[in-house]
């Protein structure tokens, strides 16, 4: 038997067990285990406030944050109850910001409540966090009477017209100077700054404000010596203003003063404008062996430029700074950083799986879990294995994250156990049990089925899905693209159009994975196979990425789309998500599209 094989017939056995607890329990009869998922049953049949109380406010489990959902909810109890309940929620709840929805609720119920419950400062408190949401905004206004807070929270969320408004003539300085320099109206702004700053002579927010403002108004003399005051904190306003003036040499030596990775990547572009690759490479290669986001971008293109140049010497420098594994290094013959379960050696997580090893912290929490999805509440079951994990990650228990997190993607739930996995390589943790729960094969029955139907591989469904939702199927972006697959809504309809349909859900798993399918199907046709421009319009548009690749500048020349492609999301999100193909590619050889592995995937899971 490969080594592959041990390694997929352990991680079964340990998934199976799990499978196999869970048939045993009759929920008509009292389990240790259930007894407060019984009683949080019982209290919700019968109406007993005082049992989801108990509950609610007795331990730190799952059970206790239901309770306290309950309790919240309920509204023939007292806002003070609910109130106090619905800050048990926020107190056990798991933060995620990918969930912005469930946080904006929970906020404008405890706004409502502690409103209610006649607690005007927790409400005020609560409704500001949420602002600018028309709600919360209304809220706000209706209960600060306070001019200067009402002005200073409206500002804080970005209403500079309604911050000014909102003083109605008092004298603010520090609320006026950013609301009218945010408004463009810098000689107005530059006076509230020179206000500000003979009050408070000190300020350095203040200063850098008004400097800001000088050059705006293109007072270069005058912002010259703004900036010039305020030390390193000024050099980057002393590095556009000396390329304002054509002083290119002096803008990249402030820019690259500031220290500052896009600061310095800015100072290269600079130089490269001016066709001075040679000047622009000693440049390159400071950046790569920092540790920024720019560092392998940075060593790429020194290595691009010093090839055109034939400076054998940067070639090599740079060569030796792309890290091993990253996009850059995979386009030059590179492995992917994940291990190849056919020939890497066997991880003692991995060994500890194929034995049996458990963990004594994980294995209440899974025994409950199991339980509970034998009892047919799944929903519980995922909640609990999530709060175990995160008392095993807080106890550094590496043997109890793993556990949890196989049972967690064994119920459908990646988001959190993915996070973890993540973190566990991030801390060398170099196993290829660790990998597999960090790039996870899932919802692989629907997924398999959206690959086979637009004649996709698999594995890049999911590498666009780890990078687009981190595989929270309710993700929403601040953009407002939706579901796993984060497709805005424009794309919503156009892809239900394509597909002959009306509009489906996007927050349905197999929805979204259907329309984010057929979307890199359509994108695949239109770039005539080419993957790399596929992933980098699934982030930035097609026609961005055709606009970008064959305009005057880049010429179609790849590497310098590479460099010049002037959204830096849609460059790191191209490296990335190519990053994660790779890797699903050797971490799951048998699950191409007639891979061998799916029967045995699917049948350990009951599909």
């Amino acid at each position: 038997m490969s080594l592959r094989s041990i390694v997929l017939v352990g991680l079964a056995l340990v998934a199976l067990t799990l499978h196999g607890r869970a048939a045993a329990p009759d929920s008509s009869i009292t389990i240790a285990p259930l007894e407060p998922y019984q009683e949080l049953y019982a209290a919700r049949a019968m109406g007993d406030a005082a049992a989801l109380e108990r509950l609610a406010f007795g331990g730190d489990r799952y059970s206790a944050y239901l309770a306290a959902v309950e309790l919240s909810a309920w509204p023939q109890l007292s806002a003070g109850l609910r109130l106090r309940a619905l800050e048990r929620v926020l107190e056990l709840r798991m933060p995620d910001s990918l969930l912005r929805a469930e946080k904006l609720r929970l906020d404008l119920m405890h706004g409502e409540l502690a409103e209610a419950a006649g607690e005007t400062a927790v409400a005020v408190a609560a409704y500001r966090e949420v602002l600018p949401d028309p709600t919360a905004l209304a809220a706000f206004l209706r209960l600060e009477q306070d001019p200067y807070a009402r002005a200073n929270g409206l500002l804080a969320a970005g209403r500079n017209e309604e911050a000014l408004q909102a003083l109605d003539g008092l004298a603010a300085p520090s609320i006026e100077a950013p609301a009218l320099r945010a408004l463009g109206r810098y000689e107005e702004a530059l006076a509230a700054y020179d206000a500000w700053l003979a009050a408070d002579p000190g300020n350095a927010t203040a200063a850098l404000g008004r400097a800001w403002c000088l050059y705006y108004l293109r007072r270069d003399d005058a912002a010259t010596a703004a900036f010039a005051a305020l030390g390193q904190a000024g050099d980057y306003g002393l590095g556009l203003l000396a390329n304002r003036a054509g002083r290119t040499d002096a803008a990249v030596d402030y820019l690259r003063a500031t220290g500052r990775a896009d600061y310095i990547w800015l100072a290269t572009d600079y130089l490269e404008t001016q066709g001075r690759y040679a000047d622009a490479i000693p440049i390159y290669l400071e950046l790569a062996r920092g540790g920024s986001a720019y560092a392998d971008d940075a060593a790429y293109r020194a290595y691009v430029l010093a090839q055109r140049l034939g400076d054998a010497g940067a070639e090599r420098a740079a060569l030796d700074l792309i890290p091993l594994g990253s996009f850059f290094a995979l386009k030059l013959g590179g492995l992917p950083a994940a291990p190849d379960p056919t020939s890497a050696p066997v991880g003692e997580y991995t060994r500890a799986a194929i034995l049996g090893t458990a963990s004594e912290l994980a294995a209440p929490t899974l025994t409950l879990a199991s339980y509970l999805v034998g009892s047919g509440d799944k929903p519980s079951a995922v909640g609990e294995l999530l709060f175990g994990l995160r008392d095993a990650e807080a106890a550094g228990d590496v043997y109890a994250v793993l556990q949890l997190s196989e049972a967690l993607q064994g119920l459908d739930e990646y988001r959190q156990s993915v996070r973890a996995a993540r973190a566990l390589l991030g801390a060398g943790i170099d196993d290829l049990r660790v990998w597999r729960l960090a790039y996870p094969p899932a919802w692989p029955a629907t997924v398999r089925a959206a690959a086979l139907d637009n004649d996709l591989e698999p594995a890049l469904i999911w590498a666009v899905m780890r990078q687009e939702s981190a595989f929270s199927p309710v993700a929403v972006s601040r953009s407002n693209a939706q579901g796993l697959m984060q497709v805005v809504p424009t794309t919503w309809d156009w892809l239900a159009e394509l597909r002959k349909e009306q509009p489906g859900d996007p927050f349905d798993v197999v929805s979204s994975i259907e329309y984010g399918a057929t979307y890199l199907r359509w994108l695949l046709n239109y770039f005539s196979g080419d993957e790399e421009l596929v992933i980098a319009s699934y982030n930035g548009g097609q026609g961005y990425v055709r606009r970008t690749l064959e305009g005057d500048v880049i010429k179609g020349d790849r590497d310098d789309f590479y460099r010049l492609m002037d959204r830096s999301e849609t460059r790191e999100y191209l490296q990335i998500v190519s990053e994660n193909l790779a890797v699903y590619r050797v971490l799951y050889p048998g699950l191409g599209a007639d891979g061998a592995d799916w029967a045995s995937l699917l049948a350990d899971r009951g599909e």
